[in-house]
């Protein structure tokens, strides 16, 4: 039976606050990552502002808020990633809170200050075996003794597994902890909610149509997804805390089988605004361009004066239909520009293009304004 694929509208504010919480403890920042975005790609630096300015003053709202005012060191404990695993301890806390097909802030965390160690145990196991069992485990972990048995035996530094033991022996005082935590960064996320809330726009706008056309196989090819054989229900999920990523939730408690897949509200458009060549990529086409004996002569005489098609023709003894497709090229590349005098069309140097293109090489290899 094929999955049902239903669209969510609104993010999970425990799942955004522990994961901008996750990004800031493990230096992944989206100030990083639009700089990294930038530095890589040939794009404008305003559309990249417009993209990230108004998530990037969320996130350090809400982070600076809770840094302030927290412990480091219990920072690190729920929400640094450990050196061999995916995410963060809070994770396993929140997983089925971070599963809500009607998310509400409050009774969300009521839900998470109320739950039981025993459901706790049964996500805590279930995820551990999903991320560290070998391919040929076929046991099962039902008591304490056998969960501190599979940690023992996990392939992870052994201060990690003394730290997954007092997470589950102190279960209920991190519980609360982590309730105090998240409480405070929802309420300092919402505060700022209005400024963020129109990517969700975009999220909706870019996959309600698709998704409604294509369910579970639209989501599948579209994110790169593996949908669980055992689900029954997929839910997608925008989130505006993961930006420009995906993450996979499974279901383990649920009678009814219900996976999340939450996805960046930036995964759409810097999809889009990023399908066009690197810097290098473009730099080696421009090359390519510039270096092309008869393309060279000719930007050598346009940098002499602006130049009209026959000129160039008559001048370097080529054919109009020659000078066309070589102009074409430099067109492209933005090597030259078009200017109209009177019944004729002059192409001239862009000065300013050629410019930039020496400045990018520059940097390219020798990293002088890295």
């Amino acid at each position: 039976m094929e999955v049902e694929a239903i669209l969510l509208h609104e993010p999970n504010l425990v799942f955004e606050s522990a994961m901008l919480l996750f990004n800031s403890r493990n230096d992944q920042s989206c100030r990083d990552l639009k700089q990294a975005i930038l530095k890589k790609f040939a794009i404008d630096e305003n559309v990249l502002n417009s993209c990230f300015d108004a998530i990037i003053d969320l996130s350090e709202f809400v982070t600076g808020g809770i840094e302030s005012e927290t412990d480091p060191a219990l920072l690190d404990f729920l929400f640094a990633r450990h050196s061999s695993m995916k995410g963060c301890f809070a994770f396993y806390l929140i997983h089925d809170i971070c599963r809500r097909p009607s998310p509400d802030f409050k009774t969300d965390i009521a839900a998470l200050k109320d739950q039981s160690k025993a459901m706790f145990f049964v996500n805590f196991s279930s995820m551990l075996i999903s991320e560290f069992a070998s391919d040929d485990f076929s046991g099962v972990v039902t008591n304490f003794a056998e969960l501190f048995d599979f940690i023992e035996k996990m392939p992870v530094p052994e201060d990690e597994k003394w730290q997954l033991c007092k997470l589950y022996n102190n279960y209920e005082e991190y519980r609360e902890l982590l309730a105090g935590i998240l409480t405070s960064a929802g309420e300092l996320y919402m505060s700022k909610y209005e400024s963020v809330k129109h990517y969700i726009g975009w999220f909706l706008a870019a996959v309600s149509e698709p998704m409604a056309a294509g369910g579970a196989k639209f989501i599948e090819s579209n994110y790169s997804v593996k949908i669980s054989t055992s689900a029954d229900v997929l839910y997608l999920q925008p989130s505006i805390a993961m930006c420009n990523t995906t993450q996979y939730l499974m279901s383990y408690t649920s009678q009814k089988i219900t996976d999340f897949l939450y996805v960046g509200v930036l995964f759409e458009p810097l999809r889009e605004i990023t399908d066009v060549s690197t810097v290098d990529d473009k730099l080696c086409r421009s090359l390519r361009t510039m270096g092309d004996n008869r393309k060279f002569e000719i930007l050598k005489l346009l940098a002499e004066s602006p130049k009209y098609g026959q000129q160039i023709a008559s001048l370097l003894d080529l054919s109009t239909a020659t000078v066309s497709h070589h102009m074409s090229l430099l067109l492209e590349a933005g090597f030259v520009e078009i200017r109209r005098e009177s019944n004729r069309i002059y192409y001239a140097l862009n000065r300013k293009k050629i410019r930039d293109f020496l400045e990018e090489l520059n940097n390219s290899l020798l990293g002088e304004n890295k």
